[in-house]
């Protein structure tokens, strides 16, 4: 990466949401071009692979973070931000974005755990933006309720869009084995016209894989779902050839 390539951002705001996830507002000093679902990367000396999605729509004035605390480089990572002015960000990337898929008005899954919700956060909030009249149910898992760190926004966009739906999923008293399972059955339940809905999906390797092989055992189309999984834990070749990924 040349340095002409980064983009100077400074803090904007930065603070500690439920969940020990923290809430980063960088505020680029010129046009930084993104499309929702895309991720940054921060550049900064001693760290690497700082890698996070974008949870802002393109057109805020600032590139929102959710930054989950509790590893040694995240720590380490919000403690520089809680003394920095500013911050390097590289382009924008990622085909996690609407674009990626083809045109289509049936139902529109967004579907994550934890901070996946800044994915989808920034896709919700780029459809609603723009008048999008098509349906968007939004399913969002975690293990307690306070990992839903912005459970309330997102209740509130349900109820100011009649076309946005909003479950919320909690596997912490879950009778399911597998916590993966809880979210599975709320989206088919839901649906019995997977094979009109597109979806994306943001999470672990395991939660996306299994919510993917359900979904497409009921009848989502096999190229109908985007997850940035699908590009950096990848199956192996032979099954990304059977299950169409």
């Amino acid at each position: 990466m040349t340095e002409h390539a980064l983009t100077t951002a400074t803090l904007h705001d930065l603070k500690k949401l439920s969940g020990g996830v923290w809430l980063v507002q960088l505020k680029p000093l010129e046009p930084y071009p993104f499309e929702a679902g895309q991720h940054t990367e921060l550049k900064i000396q001693g760290f690497n692979d700082l890698y996070y999605t974008i949870a802002s729509a393109p057109d805020s004035p600032c590139i929102e973070l959710h930054i989950q605390s509790g590893t040694p480089q995240a720590d380490a990572l919000i403690d520089w931000l809680k003394n920095a002015d500013a911050v390097q960000l590289a382009p924008a990337a990622g085909d996690t974005r609407l674009t990626t898929l083809p045109d289509e008005a049936g139902p529109l899954l967004l579907i994550a755990s934890g901070t996946g919700f800044s994915q989808v956060k920034s896709i919700a909030e780029d459809l609603m933006g723009h008048n999008s009249q098509r349906q968007i149910h939004l399913y969002w898992s975690g293990y307690r309720l306070s990992q839903l760190y912005m459970l309330q926004k997102a209740e509130a966009w349900a109820d100011q869009h009649d076309n946005l739906h909003m479950s919320a999923l909690i596997s912490e008293h879950s009778h399911w084995e597998d916590k993966h399972q809880m979210l599975v059955h709320s989206i088919l339940g839901d649906h019995s016209d997977l094979d009109r809905c597109q979806a994306i999906c943001c999470g672990s390797p395991a939660m996306v894989y299994t919510v993917y092989d359900a979904l497409c055992a009921e009848g989502l189309r096999p190229n109908a779902m985007l997850s940035d999984v699908f590009h950096y834990a990848p199956r192996p070749a032979s099954e990304q050839q059977k299950q169409g990924v």
